[in-house]
């Protein structure tokens, strides 16, 4: 390149790295404080392997309220759900600050296409938020090495981010597009006595379609292939999942089109001859599920 040294932007992709691994340091300093407020992580479930030295992620004061007759009792049908809604909730919202840094990241690394681009973005959310989902699995399988801990992890965090996906995807946009039509109703009638003009319903109906959201299949993208993630890199801890996932992507696939139809205007057609990086992405969990 004649006006941007191809080394600039190596160098951009190493300061991208860092504060990325910056930042999923920070996820898995939360993905082991929730573990010990669930009670995974805990000395007394694995005796003889802790008994020359401590255990090096086991916070006592953590993992305490997770015994019996503690807030976030392990055996209560409902307290011991507390800490993983917790970690779902602080994941989303850390995963909802990177979006930002990644964009900001990818747009300053300034490539020379707009497919290196988003193929930049994808690669940076899809290993944090891959990092996010899955960090706690593999560390109870492969480091805990406990099966029924791995389930009981898996089941929790499938069910609730399928649960939250439905909701955050299709019923709060609703709601908030309600709101907006309302208001905008308001606004007519408002109009129309102050101005004594006639108010038509093919203007008000008009304006309520642009008042929508700009579509961006982006996040559809990356949720689907999180949700293959949590269906087959663990499929033989919770077999279920699988049919859970054909449920929820049955009932979504209607929401979506009511989100197409109702919340968002249409999107624009864009003529391309696959799904780009994300067709690699999808190999590389397919790759990776055979190994665990």
């Amino acid at each position: 390149e004649k006006r941007y040294p191809p080394m600039y932007r190596v160098l951009k992709y190493g300061v991208s790295a860092v504060v990325t691994l910056v930042l999923l340091c920070g996820a898995f300093f939360v993905m082991i404080l929730s573990l010990n407020l669930q009670g995974y992580i805990n000395i007394a479930h694995d005796v003889e392997r802790w008994i020359e030295h401590d255990h090096p992620f086991h916070y006592p004061f953590l993992s305490a309220l997770a015994e019996e007759g503690g807030w976030f009792d392990s055996k209560s049908d409902y307290m011991s759900f507390i800490p993983v809604i917790l970690h779902a909730v602080v994941i989303q919202t850390m995963n909802f600050c990177y979006r930002h840094v990644a964009e900001q990241l990818t747009e300053w690394e300034n490539h020379e296409t707009e497919v290196d681009h988003q193929n930049s973005l994808i690669l940076k959310r899809f290993l944090f938020e891959a990092f996010d989902a899955y960090i706690a699995l593999f560390y109870l399988a492969f480091y805990e090495r406990d099966v029924v801990k791995l389930r009981g992890e898996l089941v929790s965090v499938f069910n609730i981010d399928t649960f939250r996906r439905l909701g955050v995807e299709f019923i709060l946009p609703v709601v908030m597009r309600k709101f907006a039509e309302k208001e905008c109703k308001n606004d007519d009638a408002k109009k129309k006595k102050d101005d004594d003009a006639p108010n038509t319903n093919d203007a008000s109906t008009l304006k309520s379609e642009m008042g929508g959201e700009e579509y961006e299949e982006f996040d559809d993208y990356l949720e689907m292939v999180i949700e293959l993630g949590y269906v087959t890199l663990f499929a033989s801890a919770y077999p279920l999942a699988s049919f859970i996932a054909i449920f929820a992507n049955l009932v979504e696939v209607r929401t979506d089109m009511l989100k197409l139809s109702k919340v968002h205007y249409r999107p624009r057609s864009i003529r391309t001859d696959s799904i780009g990086m994300w067709k690699s992405v999808i190999k590389c969990i397919i790759w990776t599920s055979a190994l665990t």
